[in-house]
């Protein structure tokens, strides 16, 4: 129920919302991204309405796989209007309200061995399954997260870019040229397909899996992939071969030259434009995120320059970097290398981003210190030396911190975390598995607590969003049986703040060391986190 406070709070929103209809409305448009139109009104009345009843004490979850099949999780979406989107590729088809086929859409695979591309809305108060779609045979199983990756347009409509094989699905805008291609399509919040469309590379020239997108204030939607040069001194003066022409051709400096693709899409899914970006390697995309303020953060992993930005650390060996891009000029305004000048050292990847208040935070795994590290490298003399690493950079794209998180006695695995940020209390959660050997992370035993044993833990940290440093860390145990290593184990895909610290996760479990399970994405009072 309403506080006294909220009901008033409420009510001067509305009364404030219908002035600015009433003075600033053409009713005779209906453009929801026109700011003077009908509709653009009635989805942020909507939406600031949803926003102000928030409960923190939802609980719920939803379920999708029988557990006999691979389920891949992959992005997560939080609507402004409190609901969610989901992604997935699963082997089967899901039951979900009582049926088994899609909206618009079916699986038609064969069950346990096709993959297929899966979205769907989860009520973020009731935690019901809405709607239910299948965009077509993936073209990988890929455990990427942003495999099939997600987008809101202003009016609350859905956008999402993955990359699917085999037969096309009637009525897209573009048919499929090739085996494997894009896919680009949009949703209506009831989840009908306002459009969809194939877009297509010639076959060998680009990555299966390294793809991400976002859409910017003019609901243009960027598409970043990671193109594969087809042989020595070969640029790529092609790209995508629905679109113009490049504005930038790729480099292309040998065969199997990985160089990132950028293709602007406008709203309603006609090509405007691509380009390149070069280097003198090897690199390639894994993340983007819109800052708000008409740029793009680009995360990935590289093995040399990118073109007119020196400064890589160890060159040709993989460092992460960051790629600060302007949404209307198609420019690269700054790179960011995140790694040691030490070139034993071979890891180094920045995945998954988030957007704070005050900058974006981000994670990834990295071997050897650098920068000037809130907490430190911790150095394990075998294998890959590999550590979390956790950043922040300003709405500028500059690096503000950085610091790691290992272990001196065995490797992190390679699973990055996931992480989110809650501006209530201007706090990084981060959720992820512990080692192999179940030893603890080193160097933090002042603010390490909980009873967890084995290996795999279900470790959280939190992080003070500010300043950056450690607040406490707890280990849970994941699974029971340890010789040998065996049982159900529950991965964090994505965690997402819900309402004033209450999360929701995505999580993938899985019957260890089988790759077959479930999906799970669920929600609990915050009182009950750890």
């Amino acid at each position: 129920m309403l506080s006294g406070f909220q009901a008033h709070k409420i009510t001067i929103i509305f009364i404030y919302l219908f002035i600015f209809a009433f003075v600033h409305c053409k009713l005779d448009l209906n453009n929801p991204s026109d700011s003077k139109s009908k509709s653009y009104f009635e989805t942020a009345a909507m939406n600031t309405y949803l926003r102000t009843i928030c409960s923190p004490l939802v609980r719920g979850n939803v379920r999708i796989g029988s557990g006999n099949y691979l389920v891949l999780p992959q992005s997560l979406l939080s609507l402004k209007n409190g609901n969610y989107i989901i992604t997935a590729s699963v082997s089967e088809p899901i039951l979900w309200s009582g049926r088994s086929d899609g909206i618009n859409h079916s699986y038609t695979g064969v069950i346990g061995t096709d993959p297929f591309i899966v979205i769907f809305q989860v009520n973020g108060r009731t935690f019901e399954i809405e709607w239910l779609d299948y965009l077509g045979h993936a073209a990988t199983t890929s455990s990427n997260r942003y495999f099939s990756s997600l987008s809101e347009f202003s009016n609350g409509e859905i956008g999402i870019f993955t990359q699917v094989t085999g037969t096309e699905q009637a009525g897209a805008i573009s048919g499929k040229l090739n085996s494997d291609s894009f896919m680009v399509a949009r949703y209506s919040p009831s989840g009908s397909r306002v459009w969809f469309t194939y877009l297509d590379m010639a076959i060998g020239t680009f990555n299966i899996d390294k793809i991400a997108h976002i859409v910017d204030s003019k609901e243009q939607i960027h598409l970043f992939y990671t193109s594969i040069g087809t042989a020595a001194n070969t640029p790529n003066s092609v790209g995508i071969t629905e679109f113009p022409a490049p504005t930038v051709a790729s480099n292309g400096l040998f065969a199997g030259q990985k160089e990132i693709g950028w293709a602007i899409l406008n709203g309603s899914g006609i090509p405007q434009r691509q380009r390149f970006l070069r280097g003198a390697s090897d690199f390639e995309v894994i993340s983007a995120i819109y800052t708000k303020n008409d740029t793009i953060l680009l995360g990935g992993s590289a093995l040399n320059q990118i073109e007119n930005f020196s400064g890589h650390p160890a060159l040709n060996q993989p460092r992460g970097f960051s790629a600060f891009l302007s949404s209307n000029t198609q420019d690269v305004i700054k790179i960011n290398y995140l790694g040691s000048s030490d070139s034993t050292f071979t890891v180094g990847k920045l995945e998954a981003m988030t957007l704070g208040n005050d900058g974006i935070y981000g994670t990834g795994v990295a071997a050897g210190s650098y920068g000037f590290p809130i907490h430190d490298y911790q150095f394990y003399p075998a294998g890959n030396f590999r550590n979390y690493s956790f950043v922040k950079f300003d709405l500028n794209g500059n690096l503000l911190w950085n610091q790691f998180l290992g272990s001196s006695t065995t490797n992190v695995i390679d699973l990055v975390p996931a992480l989110s940020y809650i501006s209530y209390f201007d706090e990084i959660r981060v959720k992820l598995l512990g080692t192999e050997a179940g030893t603890r992370m080193t160097g933090l035993d002042s603010i390490s607590y909980g009873s967890g044993i084995n290996p795999y833990q279900d470790v959280t940290l939190r992080i003070n969003g500010r300043a950056g440093r450690y607040n406490s860390i707890r280990y849970e145990t994941n699974i029971l049986v340890t010789n040998p290593v065996s049982g159900l184990i529950g991965l964090n895909v994505d965690i997402q703040d819900a309402c004033n610290g209450r999360m929701v996760s995505l999580k993938r479990f899985l019957y260890f060391p089988a790759t077959i399970g479930y999906l799970e994405f669920s929600t609990k009072p915050p009182m009950e986190e750890p």
